[in-house]
Formats: structure tokens, C-alpha cells, sequence
């Protein structure tokens, strides 16, 4: 008997679903970041690292299906961009990003269940920040902008909800030219796992 009623109750905080209503939470993320010194260029820089994100979102739940719209922040740990080697420490050999700070994100989002899942998709608008080459040894603060989508799965745990997330954001937009009158791209795809509480 005992057996059966902690079967049962691990089985209902697998696979129990997120309420309407506000959540919120945080987490990890991989994240794999590329920078081109313009749109047009083929001189870029690149880095894999770590973020700790946040998540703020509101669920409307459907008979067989929810919808939701969610702000999130990812704060970059430990970037330092790449150019065949070389950070813009050892010199940078193009305008493009030598470090990101953070990427935010305003995007819808909607889902259904997937066995003891539930499987969304995510589409928006972010924004990242970091700092960008001005020249040989000098980098100025840099924002982009652009598109973000994502794919990802849910699933009840302890009440709440762990999150399993792949994001891409294009980021082609640059709002603060760099030396030269350069633009810089920003694009990057992150692997995300969440905690969020609701």
C-alpha cells in the first residue's frame, strides 16, 4: 500500500501541469555566441559560455493546449570572444563583439502536451548588450537587436515546473555604430534548464 501511494505521488509531480496564472524562476544556460563584423563580412568572432537566467511569464491554459507571454534575462559569466584564436586582448582583427553581457527577450509562447511533457515553441523580440572592437586594441559598449525562437519541453515537478530549452536568437540589428561606423552582428544559440514556480 505504501509503495502505491509514493508510485502515485511521484507520478502526479512528474507529470502535473502549470496553472493559469503568473510564474516565475531561474536557471543555466550554454551558450554558443557568434559575432560578424557586419552582415555582409566574413570576419567574425566566437565563444562558448555560461549565463544564469530569469524568467518571468503569465499561462492561459486551453482544453488541450496553453499560451503564454514571458520577459526573460540571460546574464552572460565569462565571455571573452575569439578570432582564430585571438581575444580583442591580443588584438582584434575586426568590429565584432569581444564580450556579451546579457541578452533579454519578450516573446510569446505556446504549447500542448507531449506525453508526460509538455512541448512549447517561443517567438519574439530580444536585445543583447556586450562590448565591441573599435580598433586594434580599444572596444566600446555595443546593443543589438533582432528575432529569438526556441523549442522546449516542461514537466511538473514538486508543484512547479523544470524547463528544458533551445533558444536561437538573430540579432542583426546593431543600435550604437563602433569605430569606422562599423556594425556588428550578434547571434547565438543557448541550451536552457529552468526552475520556475507558480
Amino acid at each position: 500500500m505504501i509503495k502505491t501511494i509514493v508510485t502515485t505521488t511521484v507520478l502526479l509531480c512528474a507529470t502535473t501541469a502549470q496553472a493559469d496564472g503568473l510564474y516565475y524562476g531561474g536557471g543555466v544556460s550554454l551558450v554558443q555566441g557568434d559575432s560578424l563584423e557586419d552582415v555582409a563580412s566574413s570576419t567574425s568572432s566566437t565563444d562558448t559560455y555560461g549565463a544564469i537566467t530569469g524568467t518571468v511569464g503569465y499561462r492561459w491554459d486551453q482544453a488541450d493546449m496553453f499560451y503564454g507571454a514571458e520577459f526573460g534575462a540571460d546574464i552572460a559569466v565569462g565571455s571573452d570572444f575569439e578570432n582564430g584564436g585571438n581575444t580583442c586582448s591580443d588584438g582584434a582583427s575586426g568590429p565584432y563583439y569581444c564580450e556579451h553581457y546579457a541578452t533579454t527577450r519578450l516573446r510569446g509562447i505556446v504549447g500542448m502536451p507531449v506525453g508526460n511533457f509538455e512541448g512549447f515553441a517561443s517567438f519574439g523580440f530580444a536585445a543583447a548588450s556586450g562590448s565591441a572592437a573599435t580598433f586594434i586594441t580599444t572596444r566600446d559598449d555595443a546593443v543589438n537587436s533582432g528575432y529569438t525562437v526556441g523549442l522546449g519541453l516542461q514537466q511538473g515537478f514538486n508543484g512547479n515546473m523544470l524547463r528544458y530549452e533551445l533558444i536561437y536568437d538573430n540579432l542583426e540589428t546593431n543600435t550604437t555604430s563602433q569605430g569606422g561606423g562599423y556594425e556588428p552582428t550578434f547571434e547565438a544559440v543557448s541550451l536552457n534548464v529552468s526552475y520556475l514556480f507558480n
